[in-house]
C-alpha cells in the first residue's frame, strides 16, 4: 500500500484525540486495540504512530509504549532530542504514570508489589507498582496504578500474582469472570487505562501532566452495571461517565 493510499483510508477512521500539543511533543489518547508501533510479532499494517502522522502532518518519536489492547494517554517528541529527553523525564521520582484498572475481588485501601517480573529472556527485573482503591462494586475493586518501572503487562502480572485479575483480561484474567462482564454487561476488552501522566517539559524543565479520560467504552460498561457508584467517581476524575456514551 503506498502512503497516499494508507493516508486515504486513515481519513477514513475517526481522528486520535490529542490531549496536548506544543512545539516539542504531543500527547495523544490510544484506542484500545491499536499498536503504538510496527512489531514482529504482529501483522496489522495500521499503527497509531502512522495515523498520528497523517492526521498531524509530523513526524512524532514515541517515548514509551503502551499495550495494544489498553486505552489511554501515550506521549511522543516532535524530535528524537525532546522524545529523549521525555524518556528520562518518566523516570523521575516526581513522574507519574497512573492507570485505572478494574479488578477482581476486594483489595486492601491501599498496597504496593515489587515483585520481580521477567523479560522475553526469562531474566527478572525489579518491578514496582503503587495501588489505591477507588471504590468496591460487582465483586470487583477499582483502582488507580502507579507504575514505578515499565515492565510487560506490569499492572495485568502484578494484579495477576495477588489473585486480583484484571476483569477482561484474556492473557492473565480469569475467563469464567471475564465471559459472564461480557454477556452479561458488554464489558467490550481489558479494563486497564492510562488516566494520568506527568512529567518535567524537556524544553522548559516545568511539570507537564495530561489527564486522559476513561475511554468510552469502558465509562459506557461501568454505566451499566448497576452499583457503580457513577457520582463519585465523577466528582473524584471531573468529568461525566454518562454523556454520549456508545449504544
Amino acid at each position: 500500500m503506498s502512503e497516499e493510499e494508507q493516508r486515504d483510508e486513515d481519513e477514513e477512521l475517526d481522528p486520535i484525540e490529542v490531549l496536548y500539543r506544543d512545539e516539542a511533543l504531543v500527547v495523544a489518547n490510544k484506542p484500545s486495540g491499536l499498536l503504538v508501533h510496527r512489531s514482529k510479532l504482529s501483522s496489522d499494517k495500521v499503527f497509531l504512530v502512522q495515523r498520528l502522522h497523517h492526521q498531524l502532518g509530523q513526524f512524532l518519536y514515541p517515548v514509551h509504549r503502551i499495550d495494544r489492547p489498553t486505552s489511554g494517554a501515550i506521549v511522543f517528541g516532535l524530535s528524537s532530542e525532546d522524545a529523549g529527553k521525555v524518556h528520562w523525564a518518566l523516570k523521575e521520582e516526581d513522574a507519574l504514570k497512573e492507570y485505572i484498572v478494574l479488578c477482581r475481588g476486594e483489595t486492601p485501601e491501599s498496597f504496593v508489589s515489587e515483585r520481580p517480573l521477567t523479560n522475553a529472556k526469562k531474566e527478572p527485573q525489579a518491578a514496582r507498582t503503587e495501588f489505591e482503591r477507588i471504590a468496591t462494586f460487582s465483586r470487583c475493586s477499582l483502582l488507580h496504578a502507579r507504575i514505578h518501572t515499565g515492565r510487560r503487562h506490569q499492572v495485568r502480572r502484578h494484579l495477576s500474582r495477588m489473585a486480583h485479575q484484571v476483569i477482561g483480561c484474556t492473557k492473565y484474567g480469569k475467563g469464567r469472570i471475564n465471559t459472564f462482564f461480557r454477556e452479561t454487561y458488554g464489558l467490550p476488552r481489558l479494563f486497564l487505562h492510562a488516566h494520568t501522566i506527568r512529567f518535567r517539559h524537556p524544553r522548559t524543565d516545568e511539570p507537564c501532566q495530561v489527564n486522559a479520560p476513561l475511554a468510552p467504552d469502558l465509562r459506557a460498561f461501568l454505566c451499566r452495571l448497576p452499583d457503580a457508584p457513577l457520582a463519585e467517581l465523577e466528582e473524584r476524575w471531573g468529568y461525566s461517565l454518562r454523556d454520549e456514551q456508545p449504544s
